[in-house]
């Protein structure tokens, strides 16, 4: 639910001891904008566009893609307190549908492609729906087209977080070239969401820069005054800037984020507002002045 005032925390205590605020990884970006395939998973397809383009991993976008299957999660509140939240069962929607936009990272997991995907997809009646996507299940009946950033120098790969107990993707650099246009940062719970963005552009000297990523926050304050008060959220980056030419830095975070109860929501969210719920994957590509 969402309401015009309701007060959130900025802090939730995770079940393991704390993590670094925040890792990060230097990586030179290439565009990415193709087609991939129908009849095949977007796991698989982006896995070849992977070993094709011989990327360390990239974070993409695809819009307004027909799928026979898809099958997704939404925030769940935990069983146990071994973590603070958790997922819900699966949801399989009535297909054909589409989805409509989904931002995903593209990583490793055990030395193979993973994948971190969040969207908002429309089921065969037309219900909008949002939640975390799982790529191996979703199959698309027309080719595809997605875009994004490839990663040639580093990549999120997931490992298990001791912190919020869940398997996360963590930045892992390679050997770092020269010029570097791009870096992944990986964001912990509880850190403000703008907060190490700006930081980021700063210590490497960028004046402007683009916001790419998934994550969670801790239910949502939007700059037009909504409060989202679900705890426990999935978000995508629809678009985002960080521009620090001015006399105060400013991020401009456009999101769409799903909650307990499968209430979606859209919107600017406050500068300094926003704090990590378990994590948020981070690209940030340098913009010329």
């Amino acid at each position: 639910m969402i309401w015009p005032h309701t007060p959130l925390p900025d802090h939730i205590q995770q079940p393991g001891p704390d993590g670094p605020d925040v890792t990060q990884a230097l990586t030179g970006l290439v565009r990415i904008d193709t087609l991939l395939p129908a009849g095949l998973s977007l796991h698989d397809s982006l896995a070849a566009l992977q070993a094709e383009m011989d990327l360390k991993g990239a974070t993409v976008r695809v819009r307004d893609a027909a799928m026979d299957a898809v099958k997704y999660v939404i925030p769940g509140l935990a069983p146990d307190n071994s973590h603070v939240a958790y997922y819900s069962d699966t949801y399989v929607p009535d297909m054909p549908g589409r989805i409509i936009d989904a931002a995903i990272t593209c990583g490793r997991y055990n030395g193979q492609p993973f994948y971190h995907c969040h969207g908002i997809l429309e089921d065969a009646h037309g219900t909008p729906l949002m939640g975390h996507l799982f790529p191996e299940t979703c199959l698309p009946s027309e080719p595809v087209r997605v875009t994004g950033l490839g990663f040639t120098n580093a990549t999120f790969s997931r490992v298990q977080d001791p912190q919020t107990g869940f398997e996360l993707f963590k930045t892992e650099q390679s050997v770092p070239s020269e010029p570097e246009n791009g870096v992944l940062l990986r964001i912990g719970p509880n850190v403000e969401i703008s907060a190490p963005l700006i930081d980021t552009c700063r210590n490497l000297g960028w004046q402007r820069a683009e916001i790419h990523g998934v994550g969670s926050i801790i239910g949502a304050h939007f700059d037009d005054g909504r409060v989202f008060e679900s705890f426990a959220t999935e978000l995508m980056v629809e678009s985002g800037r960080v521009d620090l030419t001015g006399d105060t830095p400013k991020v401009d975070l456009d999101i769409a984020l799903v909650g307990l109860g499968a209430d979606f929501h859209r919107g600017r969210l406050v500068q300094g507002r926003n704090p990590v719920l378990i994590t948020a994957e981070i690209v940030l590509k340098r913009l010329e002045p």
